[in-house]
């Protein structure tokens, strides 16, 4: 392994999970490198950039999104590590959040606040968040309960919010809705705010990904379950360098980070998750 392995990280900076994945991976860095770290500003999802193609570095560790970024990194010949949990068969070793360990937190604490009815709000494209709605259906089932799912449809801004309205409003209250992050419940709890619903006396709100800021621009503000993404940063790093060392094959398993126990934060505030 060379001196200073030149490491690509392809990882949005736009949301909070992002960053914190990043700051991870740096601390690692900071503490067994040194690496030259190469972080270009791009969207999530967005292709790989161009210039990788010809790039002279060791190794990448991205949010492999899609099949056309699988394709893309695997031309490259370079050891990768995947931060995301897009990818239904794992390609590269893989390290993500624990979502059954989400699933749990929301659980406990929706019905800790004694919730009889629960509801589930996904978003279109995203497996992970998928994911999470079939989890928390099984979670339901075993104490002998079911989970109220919103219809996922290809729609725009404006007919989505009119209908998570009218889901809300005809659900049974009062009722806990788990968001499958934070910026779908941002928009759960607009709707329930134009559907003319008391947050959270009749709709109990619940996030994921605790992105501070958002959650804070949020009218309750919104409670949120804290993934660990900076301790999956730093698994990253760390299963990159053996990849780079050549001494050890890493397979392409998945590597679960637990997210941090206790009540979902709420930064001081009373409002959203209830």
């Amino acid at each position: 392994m060379p001196h200073r392995p030149r490491i690509a990280l392809l990882i949005e900076t736009s949301n909070h999970y992002g960053r914190e994945l990043l700051r991870g991976i740096k601390a690692w860095e900071h503490e067994h490198g040194p690496w030259a770290l190469r972080l270009v500003e791009q969207g999530r999802g967005a292709t790989v950039p161009s210039w990788l193609r010809g790039w002279r570095g060791h190794g990448v560790i991205a949010r492999v999104e899609h099949t056309g970024i699988v394709r893309s990194l695997r031309a490259t010949g370079l050891p990768v590590v995947d931060v995301s949990a897009a990818v239904a068969k794992p390609v590269f070793p893989q390290v993500i959040t624990d979502s059954h360990g989400v699933i749990d937190l929301a659980w406990a604490h929706l019905r800790e606040r004694g919730l009889a009815h629960i509801a589930y709000v996904g978003a279109a494209g995203f497996r992970w968040a998928e994911l999470r709605g079939t989890f928390l259906q099984a979670r339901a089932a075993k104490e002998g309960r079911s989970v109220h799912l919103f219809p996922i449809e290809e729609r725009t801004p404006e007919a989505d919010l009119r209908a998570l309205a009218k889901w809300l409003r005809d659900l049974p209250k009062p009722v806990g809705v788990l968001a499958c992050y934070d910026i779908r419940g941002q928009e759960v709890l607009q709707a329930a705010q134009e559907a003319g619903l008391r947050v959270p006396e009749d709709v109990a709100v619940l996030g994921v990904h605790n992105d501070t800021l958002l959650c804070e621009l949020c009218d309750p503000p919104l409670s949120s379950v804290i993934p660990d993404a900076f301790r999956a940063g730093r698994e990253a790093a760390a299963v990159l360098s053996i990849l780079l060392s050549g001494i050890e094959r890493v397979p392409a398993v998945v590597t679960e980070i637990a997210p941090w126990r206790g009540h979902p934060q709420r930064d001081r505030h009373r409002g959203g998750g209830g």
